[in-house]
């Protein structure tokens, strides 16, 4: 499969688990590539601690046997994940990855893959009402040549 022909699918869930897991299993034979904003979180279980009597929480966001899940992990609820990236399973050989290396930001995802030669970018952002990850983009440029899509949740409101 080359970069030309992927189908991708951007949608803010508003932390709503139903409808994560509707498309989830209603794309899971149309779309190849699930960019969600605003992702539901569960409580998982408590892993035991030296510092917390009752456990530190983990949270999670669904996962489904047709799709690989790319989300920046942190223990703390406050600082949990904006954004989430799901991948088909059947696109394993392009070996995408989640470059926390590029940028490392619990509102923006960087995918990289690999089409052919060259390794491409899929970027999905979520940035709240004061459009802070937008600042955080500007003030920290990266160039990434090959970006096939950069979309996501920008908040931009039109003052007309």
């Amino acid at each position: 499969m080359i970069k030309k022909t992927l189908k991708i699918f951007s949608q803010n869930v508003r932390k709503n688990k139903t409808l994560m897991n509707t498309i989830l299993e209603n794309s899971k034979n149309s779309m190849d590539i699930i960019l969600v904003q605003e992702p539901p979180k569960s409580l998982i279980h408590c892993v035991p601690s030296h510092t917390n009597p009752t456990g530190d929480p983990i949270y999670s966001t669904p996962n489904h046997p047709n799709w690989t899940l790319f989300i920046k992990q942190d223990l703390a609820q406050e600082n949990y994940a904006r954004v989430a990236t799901y991948v088909n399973k059947k696109l394993q050989k392009m070996r995408f990855t989640l470059r926390l290396d590029i940028i490392n930001h619990r509102d923006v995802n960087v995918l990289a893959f690999h089409s052919g030669q060259h390794i491409n970018y899929v970027i999905n952002v979520y940035s709240n009402n004061n459009q802070s990850t937008l600042h955080f983009l500007n003030r920290n440029i990266v160039n990434l040549n090959n970006t096939v899509v950069m979309t996501g949740d920008f908040n931009i409101r039109d003052n007309n």
